[in-house]
């Protein structure tokens, strides 16, 4: 055989073993941040991530607008992007790894973590003020944070199962009873230990007990 015949022969087995691998272990998906706010586009790792397009006119900068912490992919202050999620990250794997963490994830207990937030803990920029969300009464048990300016639509698996809020920074806290914001709301900018306290103005007996389905931090 030619050497210019086995080198064509080696290029050719390239192209439709090793390409065709290449592609399939890295897809593209698309984050964008509403009015300015957080948002979060799933759970991956950081060496996972890489950016990869602007699509908007506010600028997407690593660390400023966009980053990848403990909750997963991250934009906010308008930047739109293409980010390329690089190797086997289906949705199984999300399942097993993060089996009780949808959208970001329940924290599990930290009962040595200073308070209020501070410094990098869970992705910094905790100075601007926020909320943590606790499953059980009294602050207790797995929960999840949010900064001011951030809100959630929709709260998957958080959904329905809030027991007490702890507000800090100056910061309020907006729950609805329906996703999109929708239905009965009530604000607080206190702590409320059990949410068995805290009526349902709407709809009176019911309290916010195991009923937020959406928030808003300002």
């Amino acid at each position: 055989m030619k050497p210019t015949t086995f080198v064509r022969l080696v290029g050719i087995a390239f192209t439709c073993l090793i390409v065709p691998s290449l592609a399939l272990a890295q897809r593209s998906i698309t984050c964008e941040s509403k009015h300015k706010d957080r948002q979060y586009c799933g759970n991956f790792d950081p060496d996972q991530v890489r950016f990869d397009r602007q699509i908007g006119g506010h600028r997407c900068v690593q660390g400023e607008t966009w980053g990848v912490d403990r909750q997963g992919l991250w934009v906010e202050r308008g930047c739109r992007a293409v980010f390329i999620i690089r190797g086997d990250h289906d949705d199984r794997h999300d399942r097993d790894r993060d089996r009780d963490r949808p959208e970001g994830g329940w924290w599990d207990p930290e009962p040595g973590a200073t308070w209020p937030p501070r410094g990098d803990w869970h992705g910094g920029r905790w100075d601007r003020g926020g909320a943590c969300f606790y499953k059980e009464p009294g602050f207790g048990g797995a929960f999840f944070c949010m900064r001011r300016g951030e809100e959630r639509e929709s709260l998957g698996d958080y959904g329905d199962k809030i027991s007490s809020i702890r507000v800090f920074g100056n910061a309020r806290t907006t729950v609805y009873d329906d996703s999109r914001f929708q239905g009965a709301s009530g604000t607080t900018g206190r702590d409320v230990a059990d949410l068995r306290n805290w009526k349902v103005v709407q709809k009176p007996p019911h309290t916010w007990n195991n009923r937020i389905s959406a928030i808003r931090v300002h």
